[in-house]
């Protein structure tokens, strides 16, 4: 990423305004290459590298002194818009990548890798992993656990990449509606009960101790942002909870043969 490097030198030392909260460059470039399902062109947004780049030079500017002033949901929102975008820049330096897990270490998890360079913003000296993005800081600072239903690793079991910015003006109701579309998505969690189970996302399972935060815990979840079927199960808070397999294909948009 030594384009990106050079490109936040610049943007450091050319005396930027103070940050957009409304995340606005980011935003035409999702509306343009995430598609329905929330699959990504990567190819396309790869044509727009140079516009990446520059959003995440701007993420990585926000000196520690003006975040430190950041809203608890700016905070939010801040950090949600820097996985997915990260995420992306990720796929889009390997572009013959099948699965985000091949970018990992021999011992370890791409989820691991430090690579995002915002650890002066969180007191660290190495760059962020994306599973420190997660859970040490979003885990540990997010308002609510629903900030799971808005990260997008790349892969196909993934919440649906959102095709706008998070903006933290409309974030609550931003991510009430991607908990309402990732619950609805039978792809991804059952979306009726069977047998007195329900099988929902590996993501309640990896993330069972942030999710199961949310006031009522997970049952709660299923309650208010499930489909109608499950939300309105009579037996609900008595059903057997079990975890699907996750698909980590590449979340990748395959444009319609002509």
């Amino acid at each position: 990423m030594l384009a990106l490097a050079l490109l936040l030198t610049a943007v450091q030392d050319s005396g930027a305004p103070r940050f957009d909260h409304t995340h606005a460059a980011w935003t035409p470039l999702l509306r343009e290459h995430v598609h329905d399902a929330g699959l990504v062109d990567y190819p396309g947004l790869g044509k727009r590298r140079a516009e990446v780049d520059a959003y995440l030079a701007g993420l990585a500017a926000v000196k520690a002194t003006e975040f430190a002033d950041f809203k608890p949901a700016q905070r939010e929102a801040f950090w949600i818009n820097a996985y997915n975008a990260w995420t992306i820049a990720l796929i889009l330096d390997h572009p013959k990548t099948e699965s985000i897990r091949d970018l990992g270490g021999l011992f370890s998890s791409v989820f691991d890798k430090r690579f995002v360079p915002l650890q002066h913003l969180s007191g660290g000296k190495k760059p962020l992993s994306l599973s420190e993005i997660e859970h040490e800081i979003l885990g540990r600072t997010a308002r609510t656990p629903l900030f799971h239903f808005a990260i997008v690793c790349a892969s196909r079991s993934c919440p649906e990449l959102r095709a706008e910015a998070y903006d933290a003006a409309r974030l609550d109701a931003q991510l009430a509606e991607q908990a309402r579309r990732f619950l609805a998505d039978p792809i991804k969690n059952d979306v009726v009960i069977n047998d007195g189970t329900l099988r929902i996302s590996k993501i309640f399972d990896w993330s069972e101790k942030e999710l199961d935060g949310y006031p009522g815990g997970i049952r709660a979840i299923l309650l208010e942002f499930g489909p109608e079927a499950i939300a309105q199960h009579p037996d609900l808070a008595r059903v057997r909870l079990k975890h699907r397999d996750y698909d980590w294909s590449l979340n990748a948009w395959i444009p319609p043969a002509k």
